[in-house]
């Protein structure tokens, strides 16, 4: 029960369709402005709610438990955080290998005879366009983003039926084995785009925020103007974590997903090529 409602919970907070088409800016106020707001408020509320002892003495078991808390969510934040970055970098390396495949595969089919050489040149060419158009936009929550675009995948098949259509003696080794190498990395940039923090982590890492803070709230200090802004500064710092987790979390999505660069430059090798 309690992994469907994390799992469930995650989609709310992931999809596609709900945060990746907002501007950074913006879930930027969401996530860390709002959660500042909620720590500033609710801080004041508390300490004008609750009685303690004026020597705060419950200070000393309060605050050895948010020692022993902040330790135990700081390490599953930065583990997070690390986690996500290291799949951003991989769909990053995971484009350049594609684009790189493309050019290869390009150029070495320069010796196809006609109309062959032409028509694989125009396919990958709109193969590159179409990546650029459409894969680097958030998918639909309905269309995993493993799939890919139909489109670009009906390009590369058209471009197999080209290669088999022809005499063997027109098709060398290296040739087909360029034209795998770029569907095997395309494989690679979708999966890598799909393997996202899954739904549970979200659970925990949303509620053991919350935990964190609740216990900010537990101590007392002399000055409740202070403790307020110490609360909302430590709120602040945790908000940005997760706003840049959720920023980065799907490499492909987002104002911060990773550039087509590389594709554009090899769209601009294949028109380079001779006609």
């Amino acid at each position: 029960m309690v992994l469907h409602q994390a799992e469930h919970f995650g989609r709310l907070v992931v999809k596609d369709g709900f945060l990746y088409v907002l501007p950074n800016w913006l879930l930027f106020i969401i996530i860390v402005g709002g959660s500042v707001s909620l720590a500033w408020v609710g801080t004041l509320f508390m300490r004008r709610r609750t009685k303690v002892p004026e020597d705060h003495a419950h200070n000393e078991v309060a605050g050895f438990i948010f020692a022993a808390v902040s330790v135990v969510y700081t390490v599953f934040l930065a583990f997070v955080a690390v986690t996500v970055w290291e799949q951003y970098v991989t769909a990053e390396q995971a484009a350049a290998q594609e684009a790189a495949a493309l050019v290869n595969v390009a150029r070495t089919c320069d010796g196809f005879p006609e109309p062959a050489r032409s028509e694989v040149h125009d396919l990958l060419r709109e193969y590159a366009e179409i990546v650029i158009s459409e894969e680097w936009k958030p998918t639909s929550p309905d269309a995993p983003d493993s799939e890919g675009s139909p489109h670009a995948l009906g390009v590369i098949n058209q471009v197999w039926t080209i290669y088999r259509s022809l005499p063997p003696t027109a098709v060398d080794s290296s040739t087909t084995t360029a034209l795998a190498e770029l569907s095997q990395a395309r494989a690679a940039r979708l999966l890598a785009n799909e393997a996202n923090l899954p739904a549970p982590f979200w659970f925990v890492l949303v509620i053991g925020a919350a935990i964190t803070i609740c216990f900010c709230l537990v101590l007392h200090m002399e000055n409740v103007w202070l403790h307020a802004g110490m609360t909302a500064l430590l709120t602040g710092l945790i908000a940005m974590c997760i706003w840049l987790i959720v920023a980065i979390n799907h490499p492909l999505a987002g104002d911060l997903h990773i550039s087509p660069n590389a594709f554009e430059y090899a769209l601009h090798v294949i028109n380079s090529l001779p006609r």
